[in-house]
């Protein structure tokens, strides 16, 4: 793998363009940033080339704005690629054809309206339960007191499960509430 630096200069006629530059250049300006501020500092954008025979990377030096906006979507893309290895990607096609064949693809595929909303509820409520026990340990026991009807006792169980006072459990209430106000805000059905 190849890299080519290039470096901004004026010109004698005060515009800007990029020159061809070489490593030890590249690795002298890194070494000159760690003693510099923020607003003095070179800023370098990384970008690798589309050839997957021959793979070069281009540092090119850039204004400081242009690489927040490169820093952002670098590590947008970066996440994104993390969170895709977690998940296998099947093939719609494959699956009916091999469904297809065993005569199951009408049994398989079709859901009616009632199945798929009962779907989508049960994978909200899981999700919210998920971010409910990363947020306080209480807050799932008070989503299913919430689900079987009880919330007028919510803080009387509460408060009888974890031996904390009731005035502490109406707190805990009037938390989980508006945590819950703020999940289904981002929810749509």
């Amino acid at each position: 793998m190849n890299a080519t630096y290039l470096f901004k200069e004026e010109t004698t006629n005060g515009q800007k363009r990029l020159r061809i530059g070489t490593r030890a250049e590249y690795e002298e300006a890194i070494q000159a940033n760690k003693s510099l501020g923020v607003d003095e500092r070179r800023y370098f954008i990384r970008e690798k080339s589309l050839d997957r025979d021959h793979p070069d990377v281009l540092i090119i030096e850039v204004d400081r704005a242009e690489y927040e906006k490169w820093h952002r979507e670098n590590n947008a893309r970066c996440r994104n690629v993390r969170a895709a290895k977690q998940y296998k990607m099947l093939s719609l096609e494959a699956m009916t054809k091999e469904l297809s064949n065993e005569g199951e693809i009408d049994q398989t595929l079709i859901l009616d309206e009632g199945q798929f909303e009962e779907i989508l509820t049960n994978v909200c409520l899981d999700d919210f339960r998920k971010e409910l026990k990363m947020w306080r340990s209480w807050a799932p026991d008070l989503l299913d007191v919430y689900l079987k009807g009880q919330e007028d006792r919510g803080a009387d169980i509460l408060s009888e499960k974890y031996g904390v006072s009731k005035q502490t459990t109406r707190k805990y209430v009037r938390q989980f509430e508006q945590r819950l106000k703020n999940f289904l805000e981002g929810v749509s059905f």
